[in-house]
């Protein structure tokens, strides 16, 4: 009778025990500020936040502050999950053999302060290995090598500091594989400069969850300051704790700029006030997506980047402005055949007060503009004839055409709108593509290799619209002083 009742009052504990956070905090130990001093691992907020992520997606990437407790956070969640779970095997990946070693080193003292009949039995205990026989379940140090993970399955990854790897695609495309679907691939860095694999698959739309853990996680406004005097360095007080990208080139775009339009941005669901205290929120139709539903008394403009619309090409980008605001109503970035995208415009368009149509006319853009042209759209953009005389008059020919003289001044004039604060952006994916919008070594404006700048030019060509289109009352001739209306 006493064994059963033991077997009962097992039976009952059990969900506790499959609970990472109460087996981390009731059951084990974590270094503590105080050399040689072990104190009970009580996750913090961020860790409980990437728990609930981990508890949910497969596949998360962490941009982190220094000194968030986020690796211990994963390694202990890894280490839970390979210990309760028969067959697994878990992979901590860093750029450097110390690095993960010390992850390890973590894992190594949640063991030893684990009461004694609840350890598995450990039947291999290196620098690089701890294997558990019974369950079949092991965790490794696996370092960077371009064939990392080639020849395992791994259940749990544990990727750190990926933006200091070199060679990251290659090594990356090996470990990715050997990662089933249901397997955990956790990525975690501080972030450094651009360009690297790590800003890539940042800013890249893809199956990875993105998590920040900036320094208001973890330290009090008093605290954070007292850290920043010390630096002495806001460009890397940016990066190491506000989680800033930083460039090593030289940037189109100011960067300091574009951190504060960062507060703008909004997606899909969000709410928000506008200046008048009107109540927004953020929809998504079709693969477009609206900031702020078109208001009758408002005058829009629309530059469209067009392409051919097929996988693997470039996107076609929609960006739609209120003229006198300067603020964002409206984006679309996808793949959108040029005839398809011209029907499209049509609508959205006539929906935004019959938005000035601004499509940039070279390639692919013709057949857009033919559309428009065939369907009647009301209200259609027509170049100047010359951009070097003064007093240049508007020509005939419709749509925006990029070339070697219309192209820096589309560039200049949207850094200056940034920069002056003329426009509000909304859309992260401008954002991004202005940051890694650089000057090459022949002072060419263009974007970084291996990135996109669609919605660089979409914003730009719109902002083109806004010098011919007024957006102010038509007052100078008030008719009624001019005219007797006879009865």
């Amino acid at each position: 009778m006493n064994n059963i009742k033991k077997d009962a009052k097992m039976e009952s504990f059990l969900p506790y025990l499959r609970d990472p956070k109460f087996y981390l905090e009731h059951f084990c130990k974590i270094k503590g500020k105080v050399p040689g001093k072990l104190i009970p691992f009580i996750l913090n907020e961020a860790q409980k936040n990437l728990f609930n992520a981990l508890n949910k997606s497969c596949r998360i990437m962490v941009r982190k502050a220094r000194q968030l407790g986020l690796s211990t956070g994963i390694s202990g969640f890894f280490y839970h999950d390979t210990i309760t779970h028969p067959g697994t095997t878990t992979a901590l990946i860093g750029y450097n053999s110390s690095l993960t070693a010390e992850l390890l080193d973590k894992i190594k003292t949640f063991y030893k302060t684990t009461p004694a009949e609840l350890r598995p039995t450990i039947y291999y205990n290196s620098k690089y290995e701890i294997s558990f026989p019974k369950i079949d379940s092991k965790i490794l140090v696996l370092p960077s090598t371009e064939n990392v993970g080639r020849g395992y399955t791994l259940s749990n990854v544990l990727v750190t500091e990926l933006s200091s790897w070199d060679r990251g695609e290659e090594k990356m495309m090996a470990l990715e594989a050997s990662v089933p679907i249901n397997g955990r691939l956790v990525i975690e860095s501080s972030p450094k400069g651009l360009g690297n694999l790590y800003h890539k698959l940042w800013v890249s739309d893809n199956e990875y969850v993105k998590k920040d853990y900036g320094w208001w996680w973890g330290y009090s406004k008093t605290d954070i300051e007292i850290i920043r005097k010390r630096m002495n360095n806001d460009l890397m007080f940016a990066q190491e704790y506000c989680l800033e990208f930083l460039s090593s080139g030289r940037p189109v775009f100011d960067s300091v700029a574009i951190r504060k339009q960062r507060k703008n941005v909004l997606k899909t669901g969000d709410k928000y006030k506008d200046k008048e205290g009107v109540e927004h929120m953020v929809e998504e139709r079709d693969g477009w997506i609206f900031y702020k539903k078109p208001k009758v008394d408002c005058l829009y403009v629309c530059g469209v980047d067009t392409s051919e619309g097929i996988i693997g090409g470039d996107y076609a980008v929609v960006t739609i402005w209120e003229r006198k605001s300067g603020e964002q109503v409206a984006f679309y970035r996808g793949l959108m055949a040029p005839d398809i995208l011209g029907d499209k415009l049509n609508k959205i368009g006539r929906e935004y007060n019959n938005a000035l149509m601004v499509v940039e006319v070279n390639a692919h853009g013709l057949t857009t503009m033919a559309i428009l042209k065939r369907l009647l759209y009301p209200s259609l953009f027509f170049r100047p004839s010359k951009y070097d005389s003064m007093g240049a008059s508007i020509s005939n020919r419709l749509g925006w055409r990029t070339n070697s003289l219309t192209r820096p001044l589309l560039i200049d004039d949207l850094a200056q709108a940034l920069r002056d604060e003329w426009i509000v952006i909304r859309s992260k994916e401008i954002l991004d593509e202005m940051q890694v919008f650089q000057y090459d070594e022949n002072g060419n404006p263009r974007s970084m290799s291996g990135y996109y700048d669609d919605a660089v030019f979409s914003s730009g060509i719109a902002l083109q619209g806004f010098k011919v289109m007024y957006d102010k009352p038509l007052t100078q001739l008030e008719y009624s002083d001019h005219f007797i209306i006879s009865r």
